[in-house]
């Protein structure tokens, strides 16, 4: 049954073949016929030994016979096997006894040529393999534009370069370079240029450095150097000096001169504490960003002291992220109200942190760590929409007064401010853009002061009210005023507060409200704590206030309430048994 069985082993692309133990051929596949000459019928009940040649009948006893005795199996033998036309041909076998017994071998045949051409190829496609590995190793970690080694490349860098220095104690300096002005020529000459200028930069960068330092190209216009060696602090700034003035040397493209410079942050290593790449490359990274705000074209040397203070600033910014997701701030509204009549003007939005743990949070203990960060004016959109809701809301009860929300100078640099304003506006399309007032924060720390006033302009062009805050607190405040064209001045809490006490706050205010008067402003008094201080301030010509003896900051639920209880007979209480 078995034998009948084998019959379908007709079409195998090898020699099937079945002995007994005498060496008797009990089966054979018409492999044999194919490629050796004999037919099926004239090997059937043959010795096996026809089939072989001397020395493979000798093989056959002296070494293939003990392995089955002892292994039942036998794997990959090369013998030589007798053609019907008497020529000799390399074959290679494999025997394996029966499974139920010893006395049947199964025999497996193929061509000793055939098995080296299949070796051969094999070899060449492990090769050809290995070539393509290569290949895309070094695709994978070299960036395509430059031909520089990538961020993938710098990573590997500089985990090896962090395990030798823990051997052997060496140092070294890691600089990341920002370019100046890059987006500008991108933007103006397109990307085909700009592309060009990465490759010009990448070349000048080789160029002007030793050749053991690695330069890698992290990522759209900025670039990673490692500087071998131990460095002071002086020495880097000294080769980083000579890089920054040949990259701000023109550079010449299809007869066009472009003036680039460069930012570079420069971090140290090895450190007092032990630091992974990312965190290294992080920290060239905000040094790079303190040399922009320094004015750009320069270097700034990471400083590890402040270290912990950034971990800080970053868990505070991670918290108030988690808080924005999870709907925990909160608009709060302070009235401005005409003094004189009591007629309420507007309201000042103010936020608020609920925070789960720590109870009701004031702004001034959240806002200072979002200067300048992406946080920073993602929370400010979210002022700005929560504020023209409120305002959508109250309009829809008949309430008629503006909302006016702080805005800090680096939202007003931030080079999509004006396009997030007019989306947040094209959601309110029925809402009276006057309604809305922007409250410029001192403006002494702007540092594009151009760029300001030309978006200022384009929020009064859009119909916007624009505030200018806290007038008087900086030395720039009076060409501020002379500059850009304001609504509103709003006279500083501090001046206030000691105008009954201090003949010098007086008399600055006194000439705070002659400004206005000249640059034809409205004018809004903040800090107004007591009685005495709106009967002062009416006299001096000031009639708009606001503070806590009008009010202090609340919900929008409480507001609405306020001006009710306000406008019948909140303002008459406060005000007129004085005779104001």
């Amino acid at each position: 049954m078995v034998i009948a069985n084998l019959y379908a082993l007709n079409d195998f692309p090898v020699g099937c073949m079945v002995t007994d133990y005498k060496r008797r051929i009990l089966y054979s596949n018409r492999y044999l016929e194919q490629y050796h000459g004999y037919s099926t019928d004239e090997v059937v009940d043959i010795d096996l030994f026809t089939l072989l040649s001397r020395a493979s009948q000798i093989m056959y006893d002296t070494y293939i016979v003990p392995i089955l005795v002892r292994e039942k199996r036998c794997e990959e033998i090369r013998l030589s096997m007798v053609t019907r036309s008497n020529s000799v041909l390399p074959i290679v076998v494999s025997v394996r006894c029966g499974d139920s017994d010893n006395e049947r071998l199964f025999w497996s045949i193929s061509s000793a040529s055939r098995s080296e051409q299949l070796f051969e190829e094999l070899t060449e496609t492990k090769q050809l393999l290995e070539q393509k590995v290569s290949l895309l190793r070094t695709i994978s970690d070299t960036d395509q534009l430059t031909g520089l080694p990538n961020r993938t490349a710098l990573t590997k860098h500089l985990d090896q370069k962090i395990v030798a220095s823990k051997k052997d104690g060496m140092a070294f300096a890691l600089a990341f370079v920002d370019l100046d002005g890059f987006k500008e020529v991108n933007d103006r000459y397109g990307h085909h240029m700009g592309d060009k200028i990465l490759q010009l930069v990448a070349k000048r960068l080789a160029s002007n450095l030793r050749s053991d330092d690695l330069i890698a190209r992290f990522g759209g216009d900025e670039f990673v150097i490692f500087l071998n060696s131990s460095f002071s602090a002086s020495l880097v700034e000294e080769a980083l000096s000579r890089l920054i003035s040949k990259l701000a040397e023109p550079f010449d493209i299809d007869s066009v001169l472009l003036q680039l410079s460069a930012s570079i942050g420069v971090t140290l290593y090895p450190q007092s504490k032990d630091v992974e790449p990312d965190q290294l490359i992080r920290q060239a990274d905000q040094a790079m960003y303190q040399a922009k705000l320094a004015g750009k074209n320069q270097i700034c040397l990471f400083n590890v002291d402040n270290e912990q203070v950034q971990k800080g600033k970053q868990s505070e910014l991670c918290a108030i992220r988690a808080a924005m997701e999870a709907d925990q701030f909160e608009l709060y509204y302070q009235p401005k109200i005409n003094m004189l009549t009591g007629k309420v003007l507007g309201a000042e939005a103010l936020i608020r942190w609920n925070h789960p743990s720590q109870g009701l949070r004031a702004p001034a203990s959240f806002l200072p760590v979002l200067t300048n960060t992406s946080t920073g004016i993602q929370l400010g959109r979210w002022v700005i929409n929560s504020a023209l809701c409120q305002l959508q809301e109250w309009l829809q009860q008949g309430l008629n007064f503006h909302v006016s929300v702080n805005i800090d100078g680096y939202h007003l640099q931030h080079s999509q401010f004006l396009h997030d304003l007019s989306s947040l506006l094209a959601g309110f399309p029925n809402l009276p853009k006057q309604r809305l007032e922007l409250e410029v924060l001192e403006t002494s720390t702007i540092e594009d002061v151009s760029h300001v006033y030309s978006v200022l302009t384009a929020c009064r062009m859009m119909g916007i009210r624009i505030s200018l805050d806290d007038f008087g607190t900086g030395y720039s405040s009076l060409s501020h005023l002379r500059d850009l064209s304001v609504d509103t001045l709003k006279i500083d809490r501090s001046f206030v507060q000691n105008m009954l006490t201090s003949v010098g706050d007086l008399a600055i205010l006194k000439g705070v409200i002659g400004f206005a008067g000249a640059f034809e402003c409205d004018l809004v008094a903040e800090g107004v704590e007591t009685l005495q201080h709106s009967q002062q301030l009416i006299e001096l010509g000031c009639e708009c206030g606001q503070g806590y003896f009008i009010a202090r900051p609340m919900t929008a639920t409480a507001f609405k309430k306020w001006i009710e209880e306000w406008e019948n007979g909140g303002f008459q209480r406060k005000f007129k048994h004085s005779g104001v």
